[in-house]
């Protein structure tokens, strides 16, 4: 369990976190195809932000306890997703962005399903038949989604079945998600942060493949996928507490 020193200060990044993600929507202003309401360097910060509550969670919570490679594989996601922000956002330039995307992003997902393993053993609650339920449900939905939301005739058979591929790993990470907190249900958190981030992203596949903008789409994006992610780290509390 973290110091009190240790969780006021968590509790304080926490804070600013919220506070950085209602000013950058209260105060941006609306983009010329009024899909976008925000300040987008804010709004990028807060991925940031997230980033070092989790390489905090791990350097002054978790290191020396049976949870040290959860909290450890769970910061490198949240930094490799801070990268796959950068990214999209075209701050970090590489010759197709969306790929990019879901190649960094992808990594996250591994380390994300890696820290979820690790922590299901240290917690002694992985549980293969749940696992194995959840991942096939999961990944029949996954495929499900793609076929009828992200999946574009236009769009270059290399992006479609790289999207693909991607929809199925991030459902990969829910189902995993899944499988821990049906074990037990004192991780919750961390199924609800996973299937934020796999409504952001199916939200965002349709926008970027299929180009339905309807306005502030960029804004349910981003709040969906940060708040999941916020729920992924937290994670990290939850499970320390169950040492």
């Amino acid at each position: 369990m973290p110091s009190q020193t240790t969780s006021l200060l968590l509790f304080s990044l926490l804070a600013v976190f919220i506070v950085s993600n209602i000013v950058a929507i209260l105060f941006g202003k609306p983009g010329p195809d009024r899909a976008r309401h925000s300040i987008p360097w804010l709004q990028r910060s807060t991925s940031l932000q997230l980033a070092i509550m989790a390489w905090l969670f791990w350097a002054l919570a978790a290191r020396g306890t049976p949870l040290a490679a959860f909290s450890l594989l769970i910061a490198t996601g949240m930094s490799l997703s801070f990268v796959a922000d950068l990214i999209m956002a075209e701050i970090i330039r590489l010759p197709n962005r969306v790929m990019g995307g879901i190649v960094v992003f992808g990594l996250a997902h591994l380390a994300y399903i890696g820290a979820y393993v690790s922590g299901g053993r240290a917690l002694g609650i992985l549980r293969a038949p749940l696992w194995g339920g959840a991942a096939v449900c999961l990944l029949a939905l996954g495929v499900v989604l793609w076929q009828t939301l992200i999946r574009s005739p236009s769009a270059p058979q290399l992006l479609n079945y790289g999207a693909l591929g991607y929809t199925l790993l991030i459902t990969m990470m829910v189902a995993t998600a899944v499988a821990l907190s049906l074990a037990d249900g004192r991780l919750g958190l961390l199924t609800i942060g996973a299937s934020l981030f796999l409504i952001s992203d199916v939200i965002l596949g349709n926008q970027i493949f299929r180009q339905n903008l309807w306005p502030y789409v960029s804004e349910v994006v981003w709040l969906t996928y940060i708040f999941g992610q916020a729920g992924i780290v937290w994670s990290n509390l939850l499970a320390l507490n169950m040492l």
